[in-house]
């Protein structure tokens, strides 16, 4: 199902269990460093950001979050996308002492400013379609998770499944 098109590695999971940021970091770091994507440094350097410049963002009827690390900790490109069963509580972008319940998590692990901006906003305009957003957090499968986030959200060609 993951698909590496244009040098960047893609990949949807379901977070049955994750109840924290910090648990929902180092499961996605985890996935990435596992595959090579990421060095050790990734998932430390990941959490540090995103408690002095949160990501969670106030979309609705769910919030996103959009942690990242600096490109030094990236070994080649990722993008993974976590739909958490349970709301889970990220301090928000601009705003730390406002908490968001956020569903659903895009880590980046991206070399470069433009692709982050390119990523961010791609990602952004789809969250702000609340009937979209609540079609993608209510998905029982990796696969249906995948297609949209493939097809919809980062508007690549395809149908979405894997090659």
């Amino acid at each position: 199902m993951s698909q590496i098109l244009e040098n960047v590695y893609y990949d949807a999971v379901i977070l049955e269990n994750a109840s924290t940021k910090e648990e929902v970091i180092q499961y996605l770091s985890g996935y990435l460093m596992q595959k090579g994507y990421v060095n050790q440094e990734y998932l430390k350097a990941t959490l540090e950001r995103e408690d002095s410049c949160p990501t969670g963002l106030p979309t609705k009827p769910v919030g996103i979050a959009v942690p990242h690390s600096k490109a030094e900790n990236v070994i080649r490109p990722a993008v993974i996308m976590g739909i958490a069963k349970k709301l889970i509580p990220f301090a928000e972008m601009g705003n730390s002492k406002s908490v968001i319940a956020v569903g659903i998590i895009f880590l980046l692990a991206l070399q470069g400013e433009n692709r982050h901006l390119n990523y961010l906003k791609n990602i952004v305009n789809f969250c702000k379609q609340e009937d979209k957003l609540m079609t993608l957090y209510k998905v029982t499968s990796r696969e249906e998770a995948y297609r949209i986030f493939h097809s919809e959200i980062l508007c690549l060609p395809g149908d979405g499944n894997q090659p």
